[in-house]
């Protein structure tokens, strides 16, 4: 499995797939099921995992843009 990941995270495609899909499409059902539970009375959780979780898949999301724009960028 380790293999597998760290394969994942050396192409390019793999890097498409987790920064523009996977942790994008990650954020945004924690950021729905936050602001459902703020909405449902659970002000406190809510709040947590529309900060904390959130903000680290948008965070992931980025680097591995971001490596994958330098991937690109050594292969030419």
């Amino acid at each position: 499995m380790k293999e597998s990941f760290a394969a994942l995270k050396q192409s390019p495609e793999g890097l498409f797939i987790i920064g523009y899909m996977l942790f994008p499409l990650l954020a945004l059902a924690v950021a729905v099921l936050g602001f459902f539970l703020v909405l449902g009375g659970h002000r406190i959780f809510g709040v947590i995992l529309l900060l904390v979780p959130t903000q680290l898949f948008i965070f992931l999301a980025y680097r591995a843009i971001t490596a994958r724009k330098k991937l690109l960028a050594s292969e030419d």
